[in-house]
């Protein structure tokens, strides 16, 4: 039964997730949180993956999205864009993860552990996907969300698609989609 009540006060904690607010609006004008990001980064991933030329686990792709952003509980969500910010977040989000897989039994915690660096890395076929997958949704998000000229941050189309480059190595048909969702943004002048 120990066993089982540490499962339990894990998922208590994952709780915490759904009060960490992102950067990206949802579509009623409220911040989104990280639960909702992962949950539609899970939704996203089996419609996409025709278009990401290696043979996939799904299973797996899913484990890894719904474990990429628990290190945010306690470290919060940083803007890709804020670089003063990612050159701290990484290790914020590392002891925020250990803390709460603390609270899972070791061998459900060094999975968690295992899938959240094999997502940091990239070092599998699901984790460059699921890395693909988590970079183009606050993409399509941003491009339905930000209203006409809205444009607080002012970035530009060269940062976006910087920012976004690696999926041009790991899926072609989805760098198409990355640059006309950047040509689209442009235009709406979202991105100078």
């Amino acid at each position: 039964m120990e066993e089982i009540s540490r499962l339990v006060a894990f998922m208590e904690e994952t709780e915490k997730l759904k009060a960490v607010t992102r950067t990206n609006k949802t579509i009623d004008g409220r911040f989104e949180n990280s639960a909702e990001h992962s949950w539609q980064a899970a939704l996203m991933a089996p419609l996409f993956q025709d278009y990401f030329p290696e043979q996939l686990s799904m299973e797996k792709v899913l484990s890894l999205l719904l474990v990429h952003d628990l290190g945010e509980i306690y470290a919060g969500d940083t803007s890709v864009f804020d670089e003063a910010g990612k050159a701290v977040s990484h290790e914020q989000e590392q002891l925020s993860l250990q803390r709460s897989l603390n609270l899972l039994p070791p061998l459900q915690a060094e999975k968690l552990a295992a899938l959240s660096q094999e997502f940091e890395t990239g070092t599998s076929p699901e984790a460059r996907y699921a890395r693909v997958i988590d970079a183009l949704i606050p993409l399509i998000n941003h491009g339905l969300i930000a209203k006409e000229n809205e444009n607080p941050q002012r970035l530009t189309a060269e940062q976006v698609l910087r920012k976004k480059a690696f999926i041009k190595e790991a899926a072609t048909p989805l760098w198409q989609l990355v640059e006309k969702l950047v040509a689209e943004g442009v235009a709406k002048g979202i991105y100078l």
